[in-house]
């Protein structure tokens, strides 16, 4: 069991019990923003053979002074093959994305030609190529369309559609229970009564989650007996692959989330990681599942989530970790210097000097104003002094999921 192990020494261990899902398949009209789950080859060309790229006439050869006269054999609607090739001094009509008769080395665009007893006469200088689509244009056989663990973007799956595919297969998406241990915290849609507070962690968790690539499942409230509270948690990992549990994690309180987590047979994997907001956290792993304990203040909770929960959900879809690392410039500082190492709540963005951060009012771990916009936790390492106005700071971007 790690034990005041630092955050990359708690997400390498984490990594490590993460089993990557299997594969399931699903409609392409289902599937942007899921995780391509294989690894997809192009079976023909794209297009499968030359086309027209405008509205005009297929000609056979080009004159010596690129303007010849060719007479008019048919005409091709779209989808239609010519049974004839065309010969020198010949041309055909066609229509854009249509087939191009065997022969055709370039179209004149129908504006560009003058037509008079079925002889057309261009007034452009035609040159071999012009303004045709080649076979292979696009993706030549042999091409890789998709990679696996790519996230499935809507051009993908336009692309799927042109290769005729009606499905793709795709990593099952992690599904997730929220359990709250706290005993004053009430289901948000309840009214509380005195001394008591409404769960906004569990939506907030559930959003993380959907975000991630996730499916919530579950949000619970107990405040019953221990016996009870163990078999909600039993129940919910009879449909989980991950428990995230909220509140009841710190140790004058009697850690109630670790000794649950031993009750129900799973092995510790860390207990606290000196990070701010949120140190007190830990994990676990039964069989195949995976157990968090979070915090039950909002940001702290956020926080853990983002550190310590994301990486799992991702590498159980077949992605990397989150958290792309930049050095931004921090618009407006940040007073307070930092015993511990720390991760403020910011907004980054881009401008013409690169990327900026702003910290968000709200910073204490109770508050949900700091959530609220938030795309960014800076980093501040431990024993820092107080950040000052546009200092620069090292970030990771949040919600980076493409």
């Amino acid at each position: 069991m790690l034990v005041d192990a630092s955050w990359e020494e708690v997400q390498t261990g984490l990594l490590k019990h993460s089993r990557l899902l299997a594969g399931e398949s699903i409609s392409i009209l289902e599937a942007a923003g899921r995780v391509s789950s294989e690894d997809l080859i192009a079976d023909s060309d794209l297009p499968a053979c030359n086309q027209s790229a405008v509205d005009g006439y297929a000609v056979a050869d080009e004159s010596p002074t690129g303007k010849g006269q060719y007479y008019i054999t048919g005409h091709l609607d779209l989808g239609e093959i010519s049974p004839l090739a065309l010969k020198p001094g010949q041309a055909m009509g066609v229509l854009t994305g249509g087939n191009l008769p065997l022969g055709g080395r370039a179209v004149v665009p129908h504006e560009k030609v003058e037509i008079q007893n079925h002889y057309l006469r261009s007034r452009e200088v035609i040159k071999p190529g012009n303004n045709i689509k080649p076979a292979g244009e696009d993706y030549v056989k042999g091409s890789q369309l998709l990679s696996r663990g790519s996230v499935l973007t809507p051009g993908d799956i336009g692309l799927l559609a042109a290769y005729g595919k009606t499905s793709v297969t795709v990593s099952r998406k992690p599904r997730v229970a929220v359990l709250c241990l706290s005993k004053h915290v009430v289901p948000w849609q309840s009214l509380p009564e005195p001394g008591q507070i409404r769960d906004s962690n569990g939506p907030l968790l559930s959003a993380l989650v959907l975000q991630d690539g996730g499916l919530p499942i579950s949000i619970k409230n107990v405040s019953k007996t221990e016996t009870s509270v163990k078999t909600v948690a039993a129940e919910l990992l009879e449909q989980a692959d991950i428990l995230i549990m909220t509140g009841g994690t710190y140790a004058e309180g009697g850690n109630e989330a670790r000794r649950l987590m031993e009750q129900l047979g799973a092995e510790i994997i860390y207990w606290d990681v000196p990070v701010q907001p949120g140190s007190h956290t830990g994990a676990s792993v039964r069989n195949s599942q995976l157990l968090f304990a979070l915090s039950g203040n909002p940001a702290a909770c956020a926080v853990g989530y983002q550190l310590f929960v994301a990486p799992v959900l991702r590498a159980m879809q077949g992605l990397i970790p989150p958290g792309r690392r930049l050095k931004a410039r921090c618009v407006n500082g940040f007073a307070k210097k930092s015993s511990s190492r720390r991760f403020i709540r910011g907004h980054a963005g881009w401008d013409e000097e690169g990327w900026k951060v702003t910290v968000l009012p709200g910073q204490k771990p109770s508050m949900i104003r700091s959530l609220v916009n938030c795309n960014a936790l800076i980093d501040m390492p431990a024993g820092s002094p107080p950040i000052e106005v546009g200092q620069d700071v090292s970030i990771l971007l949040l919600n980076s999921l493409f």
